[in-house]
C-alpha cells in the first residue's frame, strides 16, 4: 500500500508577522525552533510503524531546517525537489498580507481571475498545477512504498484536497498548522487520510493558530 507522509515546516516570523514569504525565506521562531524539536522526536517513534522508503524536501531555508532535524532522528537523508518550494509571488514577496490586500486587491484580482500572475511571480492556477503534479511525480515514483514529504501549507494543502475530497481549490479548508503531520493511504482505488494536519505530538503552547486566509501558506 503506497502511503505519504505530509509535514509542513516550524513557524517562521512571516508566519507569526502575516508576511508573504512564499520562495523568500524567513528565520524561525522560537516557537519554531521547539515545534522542531517535538516533530523530530516524534517521528522517531512514527517510522517504527511506518518504515520510509523516500524523503524528499522543499528547497527553501525553514523547510530544509525543518528537514534536518527529521533526518537526524531518522537516520535517513532528505532529496531536495525544487517544485516543493512554496507559491511564488515574484516581485511582491515580502510584503504584508494586509498590503497586498489593500494596495494590490490581490485577492478581488484572484477570485476574477485566478490566471492572474504578481510581476515575475505565480498565479493560483500555475501553482496549483505545480504542486498536484510534483505530489503526483514522487508518488508514482515510489508506488507501494512509504514517501516523506517536507514541505509548505500551499504544497500541503493542494495535496490533501485533491486525495481526500477533491478540493484542490479549496485551499483554507486544508490549511495545515506549523510542524503538523498528514498521513495518506492509497488502497489502491482511494486515498485514505490516517492522520489529517495532526498536531498531537506537539504541546498546547507550540501549535500556532492557522490564518485563514489561504493566502498565508507560506
Amino acid at each position: 500500500m503506497t502511503k505519504l507522509i505530509l509535514i509542513r515546516h516550524a513557524e517562521t516570523e512571516g508566519n507569526l508577522n502575516g508576511v508573504w514569504n512564499g520562495v523568500t525565506d524567513a528565520p524561525l521562531t522560537q516557537r519554531g525552533q521547539k515545534q522542531i524539536t517535538a516533530t523530530a522526536h516524534h517521528m522517531k517513534s512514527l517510522v517504527m510503524t511506518y518504515p520510509i522508503h523516500a524523503f524528499y524536501a522543499s528547497p527553501i531555508g525553514r523547510a530544509r531546517k525543518t528537514a534536518a532535524a527529521i533526518e537526524s532522528a531518522i537516520h535517513r537523508s532528505a532529496i531536495v525537489e525544487g517544485d516543493l518550494r512554496e507559491f511564488d509571488l515574484g516581485d511582491w514577496e515580502g510584503r504584508s498580507m494586509k498590503e497586498l490586500a489593500e494596495q494590490e486587491n490581490l485577492w478581488q484580482r484572484w477570485a476574477a481571475d485566478p490566471t492572474f500572475k504578481p510581476p515575475n511571480g505565480e498565479s493560483p492556477s500555475s501553482f496549483r498545477a505545480r504542486a498536484l503534479k510534483v505530489i503526483e511525480r514522487l508518488v508514482a515514483r515510489h508506488t507501494e512504498e512509504t514517501v516523506l514529504v517536507v514541505s509548505h501549507g500551499g504544497i500541503i494543502g493542494n495535496a490533501l484536497g485533491q486525495r481526500l475530497d477533491g478540493s484542490a481549490n479549496d485551499w483554507a479548508k486544508w490549511e495545515p498548522h506549523n510542524c503538523s503531520i498528514s498521513l495518506l493511504e492509497y488502497d489502491g482505488e482511494q486515498w485514505n487520510g490516517i492522520l489529517v494536519n495532526d498536531v498531537g505530538h506537539l504541546t498546547p503552547e507550540l501549535i500556532a493558530e492557522p490564518n485563514h486566509d489561504y493566502a498565508n501558506l507560506e
